[in-house]
């Protein structure tokens, strides 16, 4: 049994839609959820303990799961979102390992840089989950960043603390059950990380180069796209009136807008130096432990 808890933003999205739900020798379930019963998985595990928690309804959850992965293949519970909230990382961990005490559990890392300017792309620039007056706006790169560092450790930043997280899990589970990998080590030498992945996960390496190869999901929208999103949401008129274009003109008009640089926000001043304050003692100390070529990669060690 692998069990695959994330981080998010660090190319696990990838690895599930062109290894782990495809790959002869795994049956995978978790995230992106395939069925009714992934969402319910992946909603349960992430109950609060003690308040909407039923540890009965997860059991015989992940015991239907496990009953309909075939003997010959690797059960692998891969589920970003279960790393995603600090607030429920140490009791995620918890009823994981009450389930799966023999589970090896596998990371994905990214450098926390890369990590947090992609989640801020594709999740913090837009409000959700406020009041209405307030959703969908747009908010600049350094006043999320602002918010972000003063709410951590919860949060994305609180996420991109890898080292406490990991330690949650080496607790539970034992050194020896804990394998990582670096996204950067996919980018560099795609093969060879193919290789590595097939080894930790015991499974042939040749087909895993094969599905793997040089795929990619959530790839960041483009610059023309953001700058339009940000206009029809200040301006919902303007948008209500390019909905009733014709349907040729609106087809035109989607494609210009996916075509250009992909979006690229950058760090203000001060604050690179601010996030490697807040990981470089955990970056190192899993450089050591595990040893991952974090320097060479550029993490902030």
């Amino acid at each position: 049994m692998i069990i695959h808890p994330g981080f998010i933003k660090t190319g696990t999205t990838s690895l599930q839609d062109f290894l782990f739900f495809v790959h002869p020798q795994i049956h995978a379930f978790g995230h992106p959820h395939r069925s009714a019963s992934d969402a319910r998985i992946s909603q349960a595990l992430r109950r609060i303990e003690g308040f909407d928690d039923d540890p009965q309804a997860l059991h015989r959850l992940l015991a239907t799961a496990l009953a309909a992965c075939p003997g010959d293949r690797l059960p692998v519970l891969s589920d970003e979102t279960l790393t995603a909230d600090p607030h429920l990382t140490a009791s995620i961990a918890r009823r994981l390992h009450q389930h799966f005490p023999q589970a090896r559990i596998l990371f994905t890392l990214r450098r926390q840089d890369d990590m947090i300017r992609s989640f801020y792309g594709r999740h913090g620039r837009v409000l959700f989950n406020v009041p209405a007056p307030y959703r969908d706006r747009h908010v600049r790169f350094e006043a999320w960043l602002e918010h972000a560092y003063r709410n951590r450790p919860a949060g994305v930043l609180g996420v991109a603390d890898y080292r406490r997280t990991i330690d949650i899990y080496r607790t539970l589970f034992g050194e020896e059950r804990i394998a990582i990998v670096l996204l950067e080590q996919r980018s560099a030498d795609q093969q060879a990380f193919a290789d590595r992945l097939s080894a930790i996960l015991g499974i042939d390496a040749a087909t895993t180069r094969q599905l793997l190869g040089d795929q990619r999901t959530h790839g960041q929208e483009t610059g023309r796209y953001v700058l339009y999103d940000r206009l029809r949401k200040r301006f919902p008129a303007a948008g209500r009136v390019a909905a009733h274009l014709p349907a040729g003109v609106r087809a035109l008009g989607g494609g210009f807008l996916k075509r250009g640089d992909t979006q690229r926000v950058e760090f203000p001043p001060g604050w690179p130096e601010r996030l490697g304050d807040l990981y470089r003692e955990g970056n190192r100390k899993l450089a050591e432990q595990y040893g991952l070529p974090l320097r060479e990669h550029g993490y902030a060690v």
